[in-house]
């Protein structure tokens, strides 16, 4: 059943074998996964069914660089399904490298093998309806067998591949699910804002909570999971007062450090020297129906030994607000994007993100007048391509039932130049970190101060994973990259204000109680019951947004609580 926190009184105290803080992708797989075994679960969820305004000023942080970071009120969202339902669906695994011990990235290694991680990928494809758990394309006999012909793999590779979700919402593909459940119990609009436990002891006794309007909850459980996304997950262990005082989780200063996500952005267009038209530059379909994209990769072995970080790139369209790229299509979409229709065709950080870093901040400003009137005439001179591109767009995205287009590209290039996208894995950083701040929002918590830092070493890296790409493009006589600027490393640092989108590293795992946040497990070292299921946990960020690895641990951890559970129903 799915209740509002709205009804219940003053000082409600709730009980369940489980707890769950967060309603989005992986407190709802936890849950469900759970209650389908016969246990009690109670899934608290800050937000409401629908979108809330005033809750979701709960997310807003106290400081931040905003050439850094987006503000907190577009990286995430307070509701039932949580950041999914502003999601673009993307859906990819870690890699086998990035549970190498690399010294070049990591002091310490992932307390975990890349083996034991396989077995879940089927079925977190399953929860996230994108297909069968292949993500390369030389395991699939129905598509062609490279990007572009003659390209084999070497070095670099085009056979990794991203698959997309059916249904990216998982508010709208699961809320069924949980009203019909007899053992699970949504409240929602409640806030977690303290998990309770004793002097010097081993357990979580109870959460605290709070609804908007001062009401007081407190929740009692066997376990408890904290499942409110990366930065809120910390913010709460740093708010919760620890069995030895200090923060729950702070034993070892770690808590809050780490901060990472990806470092994404165009510094190279691709050239190939291959027959344009046979160039694969969109997306294809799976047999199952699923959308699938090809990426550019460097083999793990060169990773290994030129000490690179993991990185990966896909063709892309040129920057829509360049006007110069004189296509009506990329013209018509940059204005849509710009206009109160955008929020039907993409959420804000994803409008911004798509639209790139120079669409004005306003209409009115003067020199935002210009690029319109040069968008207005692409489209003009292109009429015939943007009616029927507005058309298929429109079926496409309203209304077609099943699997949706994740996303567009404008047409081949006849010159078969593409921009190169690339998103490259952050090297973490204990400088980069979040802590909590004096400000308080609205239910008393303190706000989080945000200190995302890239360095150096991400820009080389960047950098490096290009010369590779471009060296295997030439060894095999397809290609090479063209870069945009003499000084592409400064490209690089202009492309900083994309960050806190993927929220990684704040709790990471480690074997060693002095080395990190959480066990292998999950658990908050020290604590028997406190477990976090959250990229927080996650020691490097890899070439992958996280939402697929999200949904893996989460298996695992749900995995493993069935047997504690299992001991207390039975008692």
């Amino acid at each position: 059943m799915i209740i509002s926190a709205d009804v219940l009184s003053d000082d409600s105290a709730l009980s369940a074998h489980l707890a769950v803080v967060g309603a989005g992708p992986a407190g709802i797989v936890i849950a469900l996964e759970a209650a389908n075994n016969g246990f009690d679960v109670l899934l608290i969820e800050s937000g409401y069914g629908k979108f809330d305004a005033g809750i979701q000023q709960l997310s807003d942080a106290a400081a931040w660089d905003p050439a850094m970071h987006v503000p907190m009120s577009m990286a995430v969202r307070r509701q039932l399904g949580g950041t999914s339902t502003i999601w673009g669906g993307r859906c990819v695994p870690y890699d086998r490298v990035d549970f190498d011990h690399r010294r070049h990235i990591s002091d310490i290694a992932w307390p975990i093998t890349y083996k034991e991680l396989l077995p879940y990928f089927q079925r977190a494809c399953d929860w996230l309806q994108c297909g069968r758990a292949v993500f390369d394309v030389t395991r699939m006999t129905h598509l062609p067998p490279s990007l572009v012909p003659g390209l084999l793999d070497g070095d670099g590779s085009t056979a990794t591949l991203e698959r997309w979700s059916l249904s990216t919402d998982f508010a709208r593909e699961y809320a069924d699910a949980l009203k019909r459940s007899t053992h699970v119990r949504v409240v929602t609009g409640l806030t977690c804002t303290e998990v309770i436990s004793r002097p010097s002891g081993t357990r979580a006794d109870q959460l605290s909570c709070r609804t908007l309007d001062g009401k007081r909850v407190s929740i009692q459980a066997r376990s408890y999971v904290l499942a409110c996304g990366g930065l809120e997950t910390t913010r709460l262990l740093l708010a919760s007062r620890g069995p030895h005082g200090g923060p729950l989780g702070g034993h070892s200063g770690h808590l809050g450090s780490w901060y990472m996500g990806h470092v994404d952005g165009v510094i190279a267009n691709v050239r190939f020297c291959t027959p344009p038209r046979s160039t694969i530059f969109g997306y294809e379909r799976d047999i199952d129906g699923t959308y699938v994209r090809r990426r550019f990769s460097i083999n793990r072995k060169i990773q290994l030994q030129r000490e690179l970080p993991n990185v990966t790139a896909f063709l892309a369209n040129p920057e829509l607000a360049d006007y110069r790229h004189r296509n009506g299509v990329l013209s018509l979409a940059y204005l849509t994007l710009r206009s109160p229709l955008g929020r039907l065709v993409a959420p804000p950080a994803q409008r911004l993100s798509i639209a790139g870093a120079r669409v004005p901040a306003s209409s009115h400003d003067s020199a935002a007048r210009v690029p319109v009137r040069s968008h207005l005439i692409n489209i003009a001179r292109d009429c015939t391509s943007v009616t029927r591109f507005a058309a298929g767009l429109g079926v496409r995205r309203f209304l077609i039932r099943g699997r949706k287009r994740p996303g567009f590209f404008a047409a081949y290039s006849r010159e078969n130049l593409y921009p190169l996208q690339y998103r490259g894995e952050q090297v973490p950083n204990r400088q980069s970190r979040v802590s909590l701040a004096s400000d308080r929002d609205l239910i008393g918590m303190p706000k989080l101060n945000i200190d995302l830092r890239i360095t150096q070493q991400d820009v080389d890296g960047i950098l490096r994973c290009h010369q590779v790409w471009d060296e295997y493009l030439r060894h095999n006589g397809c290609g090479h990259l063209e870069y945009l600027s003499h000084d592409p490393g400064s490209v690089v640092q202009d492309r900083r204000g994309v960050g806190g989108s993927h929220q990684l590293g704040t709790t990471r795992m480690a074997a060693r109680a002095e080395d990190g946040v959480v066990d292998e497990h999950l658990a908050v070292h020290g604590m028997s019951n406190v477990f976090v299921a959250s990229s927080s946990a996650f020691l490097t960020s890899s070439q992958a947004n996280p939402t697929f690895m999200i949904i893996v641990f989460a298996l695992r951890l749900v995995d493993r609580l069935k047997s504690s559970l299992g001991e207390f129903s039975s008692a």
